[in-house]
């Protein structure tokens, strides 16, 4: 056991010394040192490359999420993260022949970590000297985080990614019956810390897989939810044992069957789900956390409890019994997102001003939610688009 009374990821998937467990931890071994491997060639790789040549092109198949907001002007949005968040950028801007470009930055995860900071100072420098009719725009979750970026000479205002939830899909479904105390939609990882949700009597969970584990690893983390409780339940359907999608009309469903949702992480983004439920009308019991989440939280509906299973339950236990009515937390939600989605839209119509375009300022909110918004694609199939485009093809 772990300090704070947690099982650790060894207690999880069976005992000490079994065979189930020795090749499990191998492979889990095993997939984290070929991930490291990958990970530390594919985040140097685009700012060694010679601009030409036979090499040049070695990181054209690293894979990147964008979504095209302005053709002409051209903006590109484009979610960036990890321990150095420009690197697929930087394989993008590289062979950008089009000479101006805005790209609008979203941080999927949080930038308030000093080194990170500190690589985006020096990759900044990179893009200063190689792209230099390329403009970095970082939306961030955060005030600090906009501050932090600001500080190292980035180009950085405050616009929290959750402003991108639709509330068209997520929503307070009146016909659906509350059968559990609390959601909870995490992914498959031990940063989401799900078992401080492992006291709450009734709890349905909402999972995926990013590949954090092997697939042995990901099926015995289920084993260990189903285990947990005959009142608790995966929302997901299970395939050999791992989870399926669900749509986002179908995670709204499970939201709705729900008392009040979880956000139990310590460190991340601004969590799209904190939004989706408020969106859905749930209020929320949370942990301490960096990264933004809390942007849009409301403590008449919304408690940080202490990280411990007890507090958790007690928090969701008191929410619950509450019934705040869902239209009410929705409402009061959707204020204040209105109210910032206004100031970016008139942003962004400064922005494309400034670089030209003789369009009208925006008039409606001109994002389409998470769920479509970026296409995840190689850095060389996102550049062929683009050049369509701009030799009028497409």
């Amino acid at each position: 056991m772990k300090q704070d009374g947690h099982e650790t990821f060894e207690e999880m998937v069976g005992p000490a010394g079994s065979l189930g467990r020795i090749r499990l931890l191998a492979a889990n071994r095993a997939n984290r040192t070929r991930t490291k491997i990958k990970a530390w060639t594919r985040i140097r790789l685009p700012f060694i490359l010679p601009a030409r040549g036979p090499i040049s092109g070695l990181d054209g198949g690293i894979d990147m999420p964008l979504h095209i907001f302005s053709r002409d002007p051209l903006i590109l949005y484009v979610p960036v993260g990890g321990r150095r968040p420009l690197y697929a950028l930087a394989a993008f801007c590289r062979r950008l022949a089009r000479p101006r470009a805005t790209f609008l930055l979203m941080p999927n995860w949080t930038l308030e970590r000093p080194a990170v900071v500190e690589q985006i100072r020096k990759d900044l420098a990179w893009f200063a000297r190689t792209c230099p009719k390329h403009e970095l725009i970082f939306l961030c979750n955060t005030e600090k985080e906009r501050r932090l970026i600001a500080g190292v000479g980035g180009n950085a205002i405050f616009s929290n990614h959750n402003l991108m939830i639709s509330e068209d899909v997520f929503r307070p479904l009146p016909d659906v019956p509350v059968e559990y105390d609390a959601v909870y939609n995490g992914r498959i990882s031990h940063t989401k810390r799900h078992y401080l949700a492992f006291e709450i009597e009734r709890l349905v969970h909402v999972t995926s897989s990013i590949g954090e584990l092997p697939p042995a690893g990901d099926c015995a983390f289920i084993r260990r939810l189903q285990a947990q409780s005959p009142l608790h339940s995966i929302a997901n359907p299970l395939v050999d044992g791992l989870p399926g999608r669900l749509t986002s009309a179908e995670v709204n469903r499970v939201y709705n069957q729900a008392a009040v949702g979880l956000c139990l992480s310590a460190v991340e983004g601004a969590m799209y789900s904190s939004m989706e439920y408020l969106l859905a009308g749930l209020p929320i019991v949370s942990t301490p956390s960096i990264g933004g989440r809390d942007v849009y939280f409301d403590p008449d509906y919304c408690i940080i409890a202490e990280p411990e299973p007890a507090a958790i339950r007690r928090a969701v236990e008191r929410l619950r019994d509450r019934a705040i009515p869902r239209e009410e937390i929705r409402g009061r939600t959707l204020e204040r997102v209105k109210a910032e989605r206004l100031e970016l839209m008139a942003y962004l119509s400064a922005l494309k001003r400034r670089m030209g375009s003789d369009d009208p300022p925006f008039s409606e909110w001109p994002f389409a939610g998470t769920s479509g918004l970026t296409r995840w694609a190689s850095v060389s199939e996102h550049l062929r688009e683009i050049a369509a485009i701009s030799s009028g093809k497409i």
